[in-house]
């Protein structure tokens, strides 16, 4: 299935730094949410120099996640990842381990995932011994940068059996097996054969409208999204986390006052872009439709925090409903004219020569 689009795509430079961007978000946030639960890969180093065999799901998401993303992506959400999650549940700041993190993803996302890469047994084999190589390196940054920095008085054996053996069997039950066989799941639904997900139910748009469209790409599957849907989504996820993440950090009192203003102000260049396309004035962009998409999901998530201007906000809600509506009718009445235009031409007949 093919997808012709009537509107310029936007650019592969912009496309490219919008994913990266969302890919290096939600590898953080992931860490941080699995961490939250399970402990972060640090957790069983801090406060501790005794042996135990644990099972980390943040580092099996985490490796996951770097290798399909790439390096430079793992990086940073490890680093960043690792770095809140300490300063919200540490309540100090361990650097050396945020780059540990942050280096083992690096080094994990090194041989990225290809499409069909992991239908071949010998590309299944390298991954494990990237993974063993990895793990060992990790190993060494572990116990250099615990002799260093925390228990530079304990012996070498210590350390190594301490901290050194124990992130190996980390690496052991949580990464060096079960990554590669989430990979060749992950191969087998998503690459074995190349498909367009194109559903009205997620893009809102018949195949002719696509260029209201985005899609994401997982191995050689495309998913279609309606373009400023996919916004609205991105933006109540990311308000949602980061609201999450000052309550854990500082936990502020949010104003009401101020959330009722964003309520006001947001949901207006959505409005306007979508009304004045919809009255046929111009063509939206898909990345208006995507910014705009994803302010409004912001508007969305401030509601819960109104508070004593929640009346107000209903009654704001239904005149936006109302303004919906009415770009609605008129731009449907607008497009029935046009399309009545240009199936009953004015002929030469209709006019009577005298």
């Amino acid at each position: 299935m093919s997808i012709d689009s009537n509107e310029k795509k936007p650019s592969s430079l912009i496309r490219t730094i919008f994913v990266k961007i969302i890919t290096v978000f939600f590898i953080f946030m992931s860490y941080l949410y699995t961490s939250e639960s399970f402990g972060s890969v640090s957790s069983p180093y801090i406060g501790t120099d005794s042996f135990s065999i644990v099972f980390s799901v943040s580092l099996l998401i985490f490796t996951f996640f770097s290798i399909l993303s790439g390096p430079l992506p793992a990086f940073l959400a490890g680093f960043l990842g690792e770095l809140v999650y300490q300063i919200a549940f540490y309540h100090t700041i361990y650097l050396d381990w945020c780059f540990i993190v942050a280096i083992y993803g690096f080094l994990s996302g090194i041989y990225k995932y290809k499409a069909l890469k992991y239908h071949n047994i010998k590309k299944i084999f390298y991954s494990i011994g990237i993974l063993v190589i990895n793990s060992i390196i990790a190993i060494i940054l572990v116990v250099t940068a615990t002799a260093l920095f925390h228990h530079s008085s304990l012996p070498l054996a210590v350390l190594f059996s301490g901290f050194g053996l124990k992130f190996f069997f980390q690496t052991l039950t949580s990464v060096i097996i079960s990554v590669p066989i989430l990979l060749i799941i992950f191969d087998k639904i998503f690459a074995s054969k190349e498909q367009h997900l194109y559903y009205m139910m997620l893009t809102h748009h018949p195949v002719s409208a696509s260029d209201h469209t985005f899609h994401f790409q997982f191995g050689r599957t495309k998913i279609y999204f309606c373009s400023r849907c996919s916004g609205m989504v991105i933006g109540i996820i990311i308000s949602v986390f980061f609201t999450h993440l000052f309550q854990l950090i500082v936990n502020p009192q949010f104003n009401s006052e101020l959330a009722f203003i964003i309520i006001i102000i947001f949901p207006i260049p959505g409005l306007i872009d979508w009304g004045t396309q919809k009255l046929l004035f111009r063509t939206s962009t898909t990345e208006s439709r995507l910014f705009t998409g994803f302010i409004i999901g912001i508007a969305l998530h401030f509601i819960s925090f109104t508070g004593e201007y929640y009346f107000f906000t209903l009654i704001l809600i239904t005149v936006y409903f109302c303004i919906f509506f009415l770009f609605f009718y008129f731009g449907q009445k607008k497009l029935l004219k046009e399309l009545n235009k240009e199936l009953n031409p004015v002929s030469p007949d209709d006019f009577e020569i005298e």
